[in-house]
C-alpha cells in the first residue's frame, strides 16, 4: 500500500499521519523511516524545537550507542524528558546544539515546567533517593532464577515425552510459563542501558533491539496514538482503535484472539529472519537474529530426543509461552475500553504527556507492588511508562507520591483486576464509538 502523505490524524488533526502506518510489512525499521521524514530533524537529533548532533557523544552515552545511533534524524524529545532523571543531560545538551528547527512538531505533547509530568518527575528523583540502594538485584536474582529454571526444565521435559504423557505435557505447559516469564522479565532490561540480560529477550523469537524501536520508542512515548507501532502491527488481526467502520470480523477478535495470542512469538521470530535476510531498511542477519534456536539446540544436545521431535517440543512450548506472553501484555493496562486510543477526543490538542499516560492506561489492582508479578507480568504499569528506566523492583516505592501528585492535579489512575481487564480488552475490540476525554466521566 503506498504511503497517504495528506492524510491527518483524527484526535490530533494538527498533526501528520505516520506516512508507513498502512505499509507492510509493518516493521519497526520502517516505523523509523516514516519517523526521519516527518519529525524535521534534518539528518541530526531534534529536542523540542532545537537540533542537536550528537554524534560525537554517541559513544559515551551512559546507556550505550545503540539508543542514539538508532534514533538519529528524529525527534526524541519524549525519549529524553522520560529516560533521564537526574538532570546531568540537560547539563551537557547545550554543548552540542547547532540550530533551531522551523518545522512543527509531529507530536501533541508538552513538558512544561509546571506542568504534571516535570513536576512528578522531580518528586520521584527526590523519592529514588530513599530507595534501598541494592534493591535492583532482587530483579536480578528473579530473571537468573527463571533462566536457571527453563535450561533445566526444557530437557527435562524433552526426556519426559518419552515417559508419561500427561506428565510431559504439564511439564511443557510449566515450562512455557517460565519462559514467557523470564522474557518478560528480560523487558525490564532493553529498556535500560546495555547489559547481558537484555539478550534473553530473544529467547522468545523476538528481537531485544526491534523491541527498543517498537515498544520503547514507539509504544511507550506515543502510547494509543496513531504513532503505537505496536497497534498497528496487530492490524488487521486484532483492530484496538475505535475504527466507526471497523467490520464485523474484525470486531469479532473479541472472541478469537487467544489463537493470535498463541501464534504471535513464532510469527514474530519467522518475520524476524525474513526481514533480516531480506535486509528490509537495512535490518540484516547478526548473531542475535540466532539466539532464539539456542533453547532448541540446548533441548537436542541434552534432552536425548531426535532432532524432529526435540523442534515439535520446542514448538509445542512456544505456543503456550506465547499466549501467556501476549495475554499478560495486552492487559498491562493500555487496551481497555476505558482508555485514550487515537480516534477519540484528546483533553486538548496539545496535552502534558505524564497526563496523556495517565489517560491510556488501567493499573491492574491486583499486581500493584508485587514485584514477582510486577515483572513478569508486566505489571505496576502507570509508573513503568512514566518512569521507564527504572527498575521494577523499584517502582513499587513511587505509589505515595504518584498518588499524592494525582491528587493535587485532580486526576486519578485508573484501576481494575486481570480478569477485568481481560474482558475489557475484548469490549475494546468490539468498541466503535469514541470517548471524549474533555470531560471526565464513568464508562460502564
Amino acid at each position: 500500500m503506498a504511503p497517504n502523505v495528506d492524510k491527518r490524524q483524527i484526535s490530533f488533526p494538527q498533526l501528520e499521519y505516520p506516512v508507513h502506518r498502512e505499509t507492510v510489512p509493518k516493521t519497526a525499521q520502517l516505523w523509523l523511516k516514516g519517523k526521519r521524514e516527518q519529525d524535521g530533524a534534518e539528518d541530526l537529533w531534534r529536542i523540542h524545537d532545537s537540533l542537536y548532533d550528537l554524534t560525537e557523544f554517541v559513544s559515551s552515552h551512559p546507556g550505550g550507542a545503540e539508543w542514539l545511533t538508532t534514533t538519529k534524524g528524529t525527534d526524541i524529545t519524549v525519549a529524553f524528558e522520560t529516560h533521564h532523571l537526574k538532570g546531568l543531560a540537560e547539563t551537557l545538551l547545550p554543548r552540542y546544539f547547532v540550530r533551531k528547527t522551523s518545522l512543527p512538531k509531529n507530536d501533541p505533547f508538552t513538558f512544561k515546567e509546571d506542568g504534571f509530568y516535570k513536576t512528578l518527575k522531580l518528586k520521584v528523583m527526590a523519592a529514588i533517593e530513599n530507595i534501598p540502594k541494592d534493591y535492583r538485584k532482587k530483579s536480578d536474582f528473579v530473571t537468573d532464577a527463571l533462566l536457571l529454571s527453563v535450561l533445566v526444565l526444557s530437557p527435562v521435559s524433552c526426556w519426559v515425552w518419552t515417559q508419561s504423557f500427561l506428565v510431559a505435557a504439564g511439564l511443557t505447559v510449566l515450562n512455557s510459563f517460565l519462559l514467557s516469564s523470564l522474557i518478560t522479565c528480560a523487558h525490564n532490561y532493553f529498556h535500560r542501558g546495555d547489559n547481558w540480560r537484555m539478550y534473553l529477550f530473544n529467547l522468545g523469537g523476538s528481537s531485544y533491539s526491534d523491541w527498543r524501536i517498537s515498544h520503547a520508542m514507539s509504544h511507550h512515548l506515543h502510547t494509543n496514538t496513531a504513532q503505537d507501532i505496536e497497534l498497528s502491527m496487530l492490524e488487521p488481526f486484532l483492530q484496538f482503535l475505535p475504527y466507526k467502520d471497523k467490520p464485523i470480523w474484525a470486531q469479532m477478535g473479541a472472541f478469537y484472539y487467544p489463537v493470535v495470542y498463541a501464534s504471535s512469538l513464532i510469527a514474530m521470530m519467522f518475520m524476524n529472519l525474513i526481514v533480516s535476510a531480506l535486509q528490509h531498511e537495512g535490518k540484516s542477519l547478526t548473531w542475535q537474529s540466532f539466539i532464539p534456536f539456542t533453547l532448541p539446540a540446548w533441548m537436542y544436545f541434552t534432552g536425548g530426543l531426535s532432532l524432529p521431535w526435540t523442534i515439535a517440543i520446542w514448538l509445542l512450548t512456544m505456543i503456550p509461552a506465547s499466549f501467556f506472553f501476549v495475554i499478560f501484555g495486552l492487559t498491562a493496562g493500555h487496551h481497555s475500553h476505558r482508555n485514550f486510543f487515537e480516534g477519540d477526543v484528546p483533553r486538548s490538542e496539545n496535552i502534558d504527556w505524564g497526563l496523556h499516560q495517565l489517560d491510556t492506561v488501567v493499573e491492574r489492582i491486583d499486581y500493584a507492588g508485587n514485584h514477582f508479578k510486577s515483572i513478569t507480568r508486566f505489571g505496576d504499569h502507570a509508573l513503568h511508562h512514566l518512569f521507564p528506566t527504572l527498575d521494577h523492583a523499584e517502582l513499587k516505592y513511587l505509589y505515595p507520591t504518584l498518588f499524592e501528585h494525582c491528587e493535587k492535579f485532580e486526576s486519578q489512575l485508573k484501576t481494575n483486576t486481570f480478569y477485568e481487564a481481560v474482558i475489557s480488552a475484548s469490549k475494546q475490540m468490539i468498541r466503535k464509538r469514541p470517548n471524549s476525554f474533555r470531560e471526565p466521566k464513568i464508562i460502564k
